[in-house]
């Protein structure tokens, strides 16, 4: 530690000369401890569990967020980026929209990120990976964070002119992150904590790649390192997943148990002492050169055939077993991804799922339907669960599976589970015609007040009536109300041109077999006469 002792003094002074100067001792009493890499991921792990519990708020339930709550998911995302995986302020001032949307994702379920243009130099590009985890955060904040803050009153006479609709991260204001430091050093403040900056945390991790192999020096090395090729280049030089495993050795520098061991590549072990396995990682990289390699004349396609035996020995006759291997599970995966974006967040059955995959044509490295149901979980935005051709034609014809309609104490009808709903799954939709609001008051008034539940009230200038369907309940008009215990949320999706209002009832957590369905209303008898409506966007 070293304290710096100040003493104003002022010999010799005179009535015609005043003058005084400062006196400075230096008291050394020992240099401070170097901080650890886990030290610099210290603000990161005290603030985790307030920046979950925000994100909670916004999904799946969608729930507005304060100022100080948008500025929480902000500072720990960009803290992610600068501190987990060492890329400097400029890169998360200038990543853009565009960046994000065009990530691609890796072999071992990481997403690769390519900024191509930062402070540092117009022609150099910023490559990281980040985990499934870490992903579903900067979506959670591109879809449902972002939107809230863009539509800042403040922001949108500037957009325009900072470009805030295009950079992927935005102040509160809604304007371009300009000072990705500052909000660094605010979030190391906010948690009291010692500020880490990016050269500190750079230089820490690079100092602690001393006990590592030269080849996971190298791994480390060039994912810290800013290609002065152009953009694209870059991009095919480092899409390989050896970006994947640098962004793991960071992990396992900094003491992180979530980063798996290398099964199939050069990594840390759970304590860094993998010096040993230096002959098999470079025999790893020999393999994904290689692949990447193959992929340049026989990319990997949805209907494609596996390269033949003649193909593959041409790229690489020591590997070309292993190519065999990893083309058919990148046509594997991307054949899983493609069946599960086709039914979005509504899960189907088993049985469905198998028909659908028949109809696909696939002849060879068929993925079967108990793999794809396996981890199911709703995929896709929010925004879009009702552009799913599969929720369309549930829409359609009203059946809808996993529910049942029973007696239900002291409310008469109500509606049970039979099988697991996931949170932001589709579980059913409220079918009924749509009025404007002035139309409802006027039905309201002369409905008894026990009927009440069978209308949703919101702001809609549309006047066409759902088709019916003859003999058929639809489930959501059966749904009873709950302010406390709702554990549905309705989404009103309005078609872009023409069409007709739709009202998807999406669960709020996970909903358990046996378990009553329930929604809030939002309507208090207060409101029948306009006053406090509530619209059902935001519901």
């Amino acid at each position: 530690m070293m304290f710096f002792f100040i003493s104003l003094t002022a010999p010799g002074v005179h009535c015609m000369e005043k003058q005084s100067h400062f006196t400075f001792h230096v008291i050394l009493t020992g240099m401070s401890p170097e901080k650890s890499p886990e030290d610099c991921w210290a603000v990161l792990r005290a603030a985790k569990n307030d920046f979950l519990a925000v994100l909670g708020k916004v999904y799946p339930e969608e729930m507005p967020l304060e100022c100080a709550e948008c500025c929480l998911v902000l500072y720990y995302l960009e803290a992610t980026v600068i501190l987990k995986h060492l890329q400097p302020p400029g890169v998360v001032e200038h990543m853009t929209v565009q960046e994000w949307m065009t990530r691609s994702t890796s072999e071992a379920d990481h997403t690769v990120i390519v900024v191509k243009e930062h402070k540092t130099s117009a022609q150099q590009a910023a490559t990281f990976a980040l985990s499934s985890e870490e992903e579903t955060w900067f979506d959670i904040y591109f879809t449902q964070v972002r939107p809230q803050l863009l539509s800042s009153k403040r922001s949108r006479t500037t957009l325009d002119d900072l470009g805030g609709d295009k950079r992927f991260f935005v102040s509160t204001a809604g304007r371009p992150a300009f000072n990705a430091s500052n909000d660094l050093n605010r979030l190391h403040q906010k948690y009291k904590l010692d500020p880490v900056t990016y050269q500190t945390a750079r230089r820490i991790f690079e100092t602690a790649t001393k006990d590592l192999t030269d080849q996971e020096k190298s791994l480390v090395a060039d994912y810290l390192t800013h290609s002065t090729a152009t953009a694209d280049e870059h991009y095919r030089m480092k899409q390989s997943r050896n970006v994947v495993l640098a962004s793991k050795l960071l992990k396992k520098l900094a003491g992180d148990s979530s980063a798996d061991s290398a099964e199939e590549g050069p990594s840390c072990s759970a304590r860094g002492a993998a010096r040993d396995a230096a002959p098999a990682s470079n025999q790893q990289m020999d393999v994904q050169a290689a692949f990447d390699q193959l992929l340049r004349t026989h990319p990997v396609t949805l209907d494609g055939d596996i390269p033949d035996k003649t193909a593959r020995s041409q790229t690489s006759g020591r590997f070309q077993r292993q190519l065999y291997d990893r083309w058919l599970k990148a046509q594997m995966r991307m054949r899983v991804r493609h069946v599960l974006s086709h039914f979005g967040r509504r899960q189907p059955t088993e049985s469905r799922v198998d028909a659908w995959i028949r109809n696909q044509g696939w002849k060879s490295n068929v993925p079967s339907a108990a793999s794809v149901l396996k981890d199911w979980r709703p995929v896709g935005s929010v925004d879009t669960a009702v552009d799913s051709s599969h929720i369309q034609e549930l829409i359609h014809n009203q059946k809808w599976k996993g529910l049942v309609v029973m007696d239900i104490a002291g409310k008469g009808k109500g509606v049970c589970a039979t099988r697991q709903f996931q949170a932001g799954e589709v579980v059913c939709d409220y079918h009924g015609p749509v009025v404007t609001a002035t139309e409802g008051q006027r039905i309201h008034s002369s409905t008894k007040e026990e009927e009440s539940g069978y209308m949703f009230f919101f702001r809609n200038s549309h006047k066409s009536e759902c088709a019916c369907h003859p003999g058929i309940q639809p489930f959501g008009r059966l749904i009873n109300h709950s302010h406390k215990k709702a554990n549905l949320r309705p989404r009103l999706y309005s078609p872009a041109v023409g069409g007709q209002d739709v009202i998807l009832l999406l669960a709020l957590n996970r909903i358990n077999v046996g378990e009553e369905l329930l929604f809030d209303y939002g309507v208090q008898r207060k409101s029948f006469r306009g006053e406090g409506l509530r619209t059902i966007e935001n519901m």
